[in-house]
Formats: C-alpha cells, structure tokens, sequence
C-alpha cells in the first residue's frame, strides 16, 4: 500500500513536467512526495480506506467460498436443531450466542418469518463465543433437544433479560416445562460437549468470527440484517 501510495504522489507531482524522474535525486523525489502529503492528506485516508475495503471483500469471499464447501453440513445434518418447515423450499442457518445483544434482538425477526412464512426452514447453530456462561447455555440448550423443546427453550433463553448463570438456565427451563434433572446430566455429559466443540469447529471453519451470522440459501449475511433483509434474502433464494 506504501509502494502504491508513494508512486502515485510521485506520478501526479511529476504528471505535467517533462523532467524525468530519472533527474531527480532521492532527495528531491523525498520533498516532492513529502510536499505533495502534507498538501493533499485525504489521498492517505483514501488510500487507507480503499485497500481496507479491499481486504473486506476478499475475507468475504472466502468466507462464502467456506460456506459453500460446508453447505451440506448446514442443511442435512441431524446434529442441528430444525424448526418451521423441515422440507422447506429455503434453508435459513443461524449462528448465535446466547449473551450477544444483537442475537437476541434477531429472535423476534426469525419468530416472526416463522410465523408468516410457513416454506422455510431455520437450522441453528450454537456458536458459544463470548465466554463460559455462553458454552454452558449452549450446552444446556442442547440438552432441551433431548426433550424435543429446543425451539421453546432457545426462545425463552433469548427473551431473558439479565445475566445467565445456572439458576437463570434452570428457570427459564421450569418454564418451558423441562426435566431440570435430567437436562442438567445431559448438559454435563460428554456427548454434549464433543456436539459444542464440532460446532465450534466448523463455525471456525466456515469463517464464522461473531454473531449473529445467517445464512440463507448458501448465501451468507454477516450481522444483524433485520427482517426486512432476510424476507428480501427468502424471496432473492425462490426466485434464483
């Protein structure tokens, strides 16, 4: 980026001379890079701003590349709780962790698609990175599969509003009418923790770095994206 940015100071001070650079001394070629600098600043913050959008673009795509090559793993897998339409025409796969804000802020929008539009298919994917409690919520979450109440637990855990801790977990599943015993055992268990660690691992993988992450029909959607942006990604996906 230096290179590029000091050969096009040097192009534009030179643009309508007939001098060579060839004329100049190292000397000068300094002065007349450092003077054209302090004279137009922005091409720094352009410059800067240019070959980080750059970088974003080409971490994207190989994110995508990643998502893509994981594809499979996303929709067919019996390891990832389903809810709305298991056959349903379009797969939305979401990335989350149960201390992240803007996950919680996205549980309304994905009831919400749920509810008014019965051909889709969410899979969800615990992604536990923001510390112990978010591991320990996952693996708890997990253990409500096991009773076949993910979805009502998942949604009560998002809808809790203070910090989550053993006792805030156990509450939320009295509510949702779960055996606390038995979820806690197999919270604990090691089958849970080695489903949490290839998850993990595959989010990793796929490039998956925050939360919440969605991806709609393969294509992946970084962020909270509202649900305006995912009914326009449901309907993009019919139509392709």
């Amino acid at each position: 980026m230096n290179k590029l940015l000091l050969g096009t100071a040097l192009i534009l001070s030179l643009g309508t001379s007939d001098v060579m650079a060839g004329d100049f001394s190292k000397s000068d070629i300094e002065n007349i890079i450092k003077e054209y600098i302090q004279n137009n600043p922005e091409v720094i913050l352009d410059s800067v701003e240019s070959y980080g959008n750059q970088q974003q673009k080409a971490e994207a795509a190989d994110r995508q590349k990643s998502i893509e090559k994981h594809l499979t793993w996303l929709e067919d897998n019996a390891l990832l709780p389903v809810a709305g339409n298991p056959d349903g025409d379009v797969t939305v796969v979401e990335f989350f962790d149960y201390n992240c804000g803007y996950c919680k802020k996205a549980v309304s929008d994905v009831m919400t698609l749920m509810e008014d539009d019965k051909n889709v298919k969410f899979v969800f994917v615990e992604t536990p990175i923001l510390g112990r409690t978010s591991e320990i919520a996952a693996k708890w979450a997990m253990a409500a599969q096991m009773q076949d109440a993910y979805l009502e637990y998942h949604i009560g855990l998002m809808q809790h509003r203070g910090p989550l801790n053993e006792m805030s977990l156990e509450t939320v599943a009295k509510k949702v009418g779960l055996d606390i015993q038995k979820l806690r055992t197999d919270a604990e268990s090691e089958e849970i923790a080695k489903k949490v660690t290839e998850k993990s691992r595959k989010a990793a993988q796929m490039g998956i770095s925050g939360t919440p992450a969605f991806v709609i029909d393969g294509q992946l959607y970084g962020g909270y994206i509202g649900l305006d942006k995912m009914r326009e990604a449901v309907k993009e996906a019919r139509e392709k």
